[in-house]
């Protein structure tokens, strides 16, 4: 069973009133013991959906949850506020895989029967992105009302005075572009960053997506960054690494297992990286998702005979509606031209030739090594913050250890 689907069911078991007004179809559900509980509450008057008349009643069905699983799910709701968005992605996955299921009808059989289906499939995705908006601000009213008693996170922790001039942190619906000339660092900040969250919070899954190397090289860097061993010594283990440093990385690899982050190597197109954002982040919780991606010059287009310019505002333009759609964070890395004066600080200006990644992105920043001589200090630079304000970080890069350090803040 999906995380989602549970949780949906779960809430619906903790507050069965709510049966009759999110708009839930049984459909949606993979799983068919939870589909089965939903057909139940949906049967049941709304004075009877108890945990026992819901047991009793699948009793009809074979291999159904036991009374005690349902009190568990029914227990484990702390708060039902997350259920209309809840039902909303469950109900955008299922239409996702509606149109994935008619796409592979139409390519094994390219008739007008499945070329029907086909586009019946894709008015159903739309129809959901229809749905998500009806211009009321219940929910935001609800949101701020409860935040003016309650403190809540911001967003997802990384560097400490990152999260302080954006106001808290990595917040939901950001798109953070990252820009930099060649050999500034600007994959190895994406590893500190997402090595920073995952080490700050365990839970947060991270999605990050390489199109310049594979899986192994990313492995490399991000044992680098936790062990203090040179990536390219890991290149040869067993010949370059003493005994206890073979024993570091060991740890090291058991404490990556424990977190949530993943690296995809070979999904190199915008359809395969939005795919994959919005399966993760619909089964996510919130503040509990980011995706980081390197670098989006080499995102690719399929079947797009645009200007490389114009595929690139595309790829920032839908990275944000992704982002705004599921309230996530999506940190974007950008290569800047190697005419970029290097011993000048890039500017806005830099990227006007890409697309519209500035106007998509809610934060815009730079890295730059400001010193001709001392090529280990690396400065941030934000340049645009919608929500907050402007700054400049000053970092003590190490490279052969893949690290970014903030002064005054060692681990």
């Amino acid at each position: 069973m999906t995380e989602l689907e549970q949780r949906v069911i779960a809430t619906l078991l903790s507050k069965p009133e709510l049966v009759d007004s999110v708009g839930i179809n049984a459909d949606w559900f993979e799983d068919t013991r939870l589909k089965n509980v939903l057909e139940v509450l949906q049967s049941l008057e709304a004075n009877e959906r108890t945990t026992l008349n819901v047991y009793s009643e699948l009793d009809k069905y074979e291999g159904q949850f036991s009374y005690s699983d349902l009190e568990n799910m029914r227990e484990s709701v702390f708060s039902t506020a997350s259920i209309t968005g809840d039902v909303k992605a469950l109900h955008k996955l299922a239409a996702k895989k509606k149109l994935d299921e008619a796409v592979a009808l139409y390519q094994m059989s390219p008739k007008k029967e499945e070329l029907n289906s086909l586009s019946s499939a894709i008015e159903n995705l739309k129809k959901t992105d229809e749905e998500d908006d009806k211009g009321y601000l219940d929910e935001a009213m609800d949101d701020l009302s409860y935040r003016m008693y309650n403190d809540m996170p911001v967003g997802i922790k990384s560097f400490p005075k990152l999260d302080d001039i954006l106001a808290g942190g990595l917040y939901g619906s950001m798109l953070l572009t990252i820009g930099a000339r060649p050999s500034v660092g600007k994959t190895a900040y994406g590893v500190n960053l997402a090595y920073q969250i995952i080490t700050n919070d365990p839970e947060v899954q991270v999605d990050f997506f390489t199109l310049e190397m594979n899986k192994l090289e990313m492995l490399n860097r991000f044992v680098a960054r936790h062990t203090n061993i040179s990536s390219q010594r890991l290149k040869r283990p067993a010949k370059m690494l003493q005994q206890y440093e073979r024993e570091a990385v060991a740890k090291a690899i058991e404490w990556y297992r424990e977190r949530k982050l993943r690296v995809y190597d070979k999904v190199l197109t915008l359809s395969g990286i939005l795919s994959i954002i919005r399966e993760n982040a619909a089964k996510s919780k919130p503040n509990k998702y980011i995706a980081i991606i390197d670098y989006i010059g080499l995102v690719k287009v399929e079947n797009s005979r645009a200007q490389r310019w114009e595929q690139i505002g595309q790829i920032s333009r839908e990275l944000k509606i992704m982002a705004n759609e599921y309230n996530v964070p999506i940190v974007v890395l950008a290569q800047l031209n190697r005419d970029v004066n290097a011993n000048q600080q890039p500017q806005l200006s830099n990227l006007r030739d890409s697309g519209s990644i500035e106007q998509d992105s809610n934060v815009v920043a730079f890295l730059h090594r400001p010193y001709k001589d001392d090529p280990k200090v690396v400065q941030l630079t934000i340049q645009k913050n919608r929500e907050g304000a402007l700054g400049t970080i000053d970092y003590y890069f190490e490279g052969r250890y893949m690290t970014f350090i903030e002064p005054n803040n060692e681990e």
